[in-house]
């Protein structure tokens, strides 16, 4: 029996497997949603713009200080937004603006022309 007087009592040993288990759960998780939502985001801005939406942009930034340019760009980007319900202002409006094309030196843009143009392109959607 003397051989066993070195013999210790138990310690406790002190565990915290819990602690790091929920911790790489949370961390995963984390990393999963910072991922996602990178996904997500990308997506939305490589998306590109269609031929009606890059058109709507370029008539919603027309400079009404020039005629020949409001004329040219409403002729060609107003043409992809024609339908049965705004044909025919549309064809009234181009008439009226034929006046502002073909030629060098114009003069400024209706005032009454310039409100009908903005009021054709605030309906558009």
């Amino acid at each position: 029996m003397e051989q066993l007087r070195d013999i210790k009592d138990i310690v406790e040993v002190p565990d915290s497997s819990f602690e790091t288990l929920l911790g790489l759960i949370f961390l995963v998780a984390l990393v999963l949603f910072v991922a996602f939502y990178l996904y997500k985001n990308r997506r939305k801005r490589r998306r590109k713009l269609t031929a009606k939406e890059k058109a709507l942009n370029s008539l919603k930034s027309i400079d009404y200080n020039n005629p020949k340019d409001v004329a040219y760009r409403f002729t060609t980007d107003g043409n992809l937004w024609i339908d049965e319900n705004n044909q025919d202002e549309y064809r009234d409006i181009e008439k009226e603006l034929l006046v502002y094309k073909y030629k060098k030196d114009v003069p400024s843009l209706d005032k009454g022309l310039e409100k009908r143009v903005k009021r054709f392109i605030k309906e558009l959607k």
